[in-house]
């Protein structure tokens, strides 16, 4: 499976990177840089490091490489004005990097 760079991705003080993959099938979705300790419910488009979706394009939503199964839908956050991908919450699992 191809992995693509996000060309969009800022490096974040204080992150730690998460690997995000499919409840489903176990396959590779997205490597994410996280901030701060609460639950994982949305992923901004910016700190996203790379994934199986190239993220350069326009993308309604995420969905799995390996078995089809939607992991994410796109969407605009209004307090901040930016873009994110709002979590399937069963769609699935997270692991800590480093």
């Amino acid at each position: 499976m191809k992995t693509y760079p996000n060309p969009n991705c800022k490096k974040i003080r204080g992150s730690y990177i998460l690997e995000i993959t499919c409840a489903h099938c176990g396959g590779f979705i997205a490597r994410y840089q996280k901030v701060g300790e609460s639950n994982l419910v949305k992923m901004y488009n910016d700190r996203i490091i790379e994934g199986c979706v190239d993220f350069s394009q326009y993308h309604g939503a995420i969905f799995c490489a390996g078995c089809g199964e939607r992991v994410a839908t796109r969407y605009v956050v209004k307090r901040d004005k930016k873009e994110a991908y709002r979590l399937v919450p069963s769609g699935f699992h997270k692991k800590k990097v480093r």
